[in-house]
């Protein structure tokens, strides 16, 4: 498995959903939210710009992870693209 390098003194950008952001807020990190977990095709809608507004900034990007199947998997399929295969599974 790969490692990541040490992310102390990283900029960090979480990508969550409504019901999660709160989790984040003892940390410094670039919060940004993908819509109400229970509503994936906001979340679908969402993705392009939260990756885009994520990407501008951040050293690292962290996302919530979906059910993959019907538009979660759309979803998920993207956001591996987008990790190019690094993903972390908690």
């Amino acid at each position: 498995p790969r490692r990541l390098p040490l992310l102390r003194r990283s900029n960090i950008s979480v990508l969550a959903t409504n019901q999660t952001l709160n989790y984040y807020d003892k940390y410094e990190l670039n919060l940004i939210s993908l819509g109400d977990r229970n509503n994936l095709d906001e979340i679908g809608a969402n993705l392009f710009a939260a990756l885009r507004a994520a990407d501008e900034n951040a050293d690292y990007i962290f996302a919530e992870g979906f059910t993959e199947e019907g538009v979660g998997s759309a979803i998920m399929n993207r956001l591996q693209k987008a990790s190019a295969g690094m993903v972390i599974y908690i």
